[in-house]
């Protein structure tokens, strides 16, 4: 068999990385660019999630898999089934209404003890994580697809150090330097007015795509008080240049209406319920549950 076929029965058989895989996949680009002699230092931002620990079960996957991650997240919104943008004013009127819907959902502040548990679908694909309130205690992630199961443990990250993973598993004797990142965002301010300061601080300066996937990161990934996705939505309402794509689907399937950005080559889609506003994640990626459990493996 020769090398282009045998790479296109790979590409074949292999499923597309979610958002949820790549953020992984570029982290560690920026590492390894990062430690490279002459590369110049990062400035200096606060802290802000990566969620790195969402690739650490798809290691089976494949080198072209692997490889297929590294390449920057990209969506156009004539290929995800949209119709043509509208106007910026369309898009504003949408987040509004998503942050009045958020204001409506069942508010609870996590204990420390407890865990968030986040439930994601793309296709056949199915994702469950449940992560740590305040970063400090193990977690899991369990992936499902084609008939298989990976688990793969989050290692609690406790005065600087986690236990490292290798082969999916845990290894307490091991350990290496880390940062909680908690599955609670408890800092995300409850004004409109303030939460732009707070994501452009985050981001890339200037870079819409980088703000729309951390965007996508806060609601998709992690749990918020509602007060605070509510200013969340009604804060991007305010970015200037989004449209709004008619008939867009989640990644399940789910109809919904599109809120887009673009940036040179680069663009981005939130999908959301068109009747209720309700968050319905990405065209790659569904988000199914978001919710405050009691222990690892806990469904509510």
């Amino acid at each position: 068999m020769d090398e282009m076929r045998l790479i296109q029965e790979l590409g074949a058989e292999t499923p597309m990385p979610t958002s949820d895989r790549l953020a992984r996949a570029r982290d560690q680009l920026a590492v390894v660019m990062a430690e490279r002699p002459g590369t110049a230092a990062p400035t200096v931002r606060p802290p802000r999630r990566r969620f790195g620990w969402r690739l650490a079960w798809t290691a089976f996957a494949g080198a072209t898999s692997a490889a297929i991650a590294v390449a920057v997240y990209v969506l156009v919104p004539d290929q995800v089934g949209g119709d043509v943008p509208a106007a910026n004013a369309q898009a504003a009127q949408v987040l509004h209404q998503a942050a009045a819907t958020a204001l409506r959902i069942p508010d609870v502040e996590p204990r420390a003890d407890q865990f968030i548990y986040v439930k994601t679908q793309s296709g056949e694909q199915i994702d469950e994580s449940w992560l740590s309130v305040d970063g400090t205690r193990d977690g899991l992630v369990l992936g499902q697809w084609n008939g298989r199961t990976e688990r793969s443990p989050l290692a609690g990250c406790r005065d600087g150090r986690r236990a490292a993973v290798k082969g999916g598993q845990m290894h307490p004797t091991q350990t290496e330097p880390c940062v909680p990142e908690p599955g609670y965002v408890k800092d995300l301010p409850t004004d409109a007015d303030a939460v732009l300061p707070y994501l452009e601080a985050r981001t890339n300066p200037g870079d819409i795509n980088d703000l729309g996937k951390y965007v996508l990161d806060l609601a998709g990934h992690s749990y918020l008080r509602s007060s605070a996705r509510a200013a969340l939505f009604d804060a991007v309402a305010e970015i200037p240049g989004l449209t709004v794509v008619e008939r867009a689907i989640d990644g399940t399937g789910r109809p919904g209406v599109g809120i887009a950005w673009s940036s040179g080559d680069k663009s981005g889609l939130l999908v959301f319920d068109a009747g209720t506003h309700d968050f319905l994640g990405t065209p790659e990626s569904a988000v199914l549950t978001i919710d405050v459990v009691d222990k690892v493996g806990a469904r509510n």
